[in-house]
């Protein structure tokens, strides 16, 4: 459950931040796209691991999952960001936009009332796909000791503490564990691959 909720959670503020801040490079361009551009590279240049255990250090009192959820949005909302701002630069000079601005709709309206609906499928999209790695990333974490703790029960603790038990010959504890995480994966990829082939079919048509 605990997996499932720093998931969705995670992947929820992130496709928010990230299309807010995506909407705004996008439709206004120029030299705030170049700033703001080059602050998401700046960030996306810093390495995971290093984020993470510089918050384990500074925030070690705090809750764990609180510490996992800042590591994975300080970086999480970035490609989403991009995503959306491409879709941005392809529709803000469509004629339907041309005419709002004409009958003079603000910017705001414009961005999120007229284009944001438009790319709300690629968000969703993505935002599937992205919760499936959040959660392998949590898993591999708490694997290794990096999140969550043993008493917090989560496939990745599960799976850390299944691993003195396979040495006495319990595989079992850890095959169990590590299968559901994989059939989750699994179904979450065809959700995300579902969505992508329903959006080919919709531009066919």
């Amino acid at each position: 459950r605990l997996s499932f909720i720093l998931s969705l959670t995670v992947s929820a503020v992130n496709m928010i931040v990230g299309a807010i801040y995506g909407a705004i490079e996008g439709y206004y361009g120029g030299k705030l796209d170049l700033f703001m551009e080059r602050f998401s590279d700046i960030l996306s240049a810093v390495p995971f691991m290093i984020v993470i255990t510089l918050l384990k250090y500074h925030m070690g009192a705090s809750s764990q999952a609180l510490v996992l959820f800042i590591a994975f949005f300080l970086t999480g909302w970035i490609g989403m960001a991009g995503l959306t701002r491409m879709q941005f630069y392809r529709f803000k000079n469509q004629e339907y936009v041309l005419a709002a601005r004409t009958l003079g709709a603000r910017d705001a309206r414009i961005m999120f009332k007229h284009i944001l609906p438009g790319v709300t499928h690629l968000l969703i999209m993505s935002t599937a796909m992205t919760s499936a790695g959040i959660m392998v990333a949590e898993a591999g974490l708490s694997f290794l000791g990096l999140g969550l703790p043993t008493n917090v029960i989560s496939w990745g603790s599960l799976m850390s503490l299944s691993q003195n038990a396979m040495l006495t010959g319990a595989w079992w504890l850890l095959l169990i564990p590590g299968t559901f995480l994989v059939v989750t994966l699994i179904c979450i990829t065809e959700i995300g691959e579902s969505l992508r082939t329903q959006n080919r079919r919709d531009k066919l048509i």
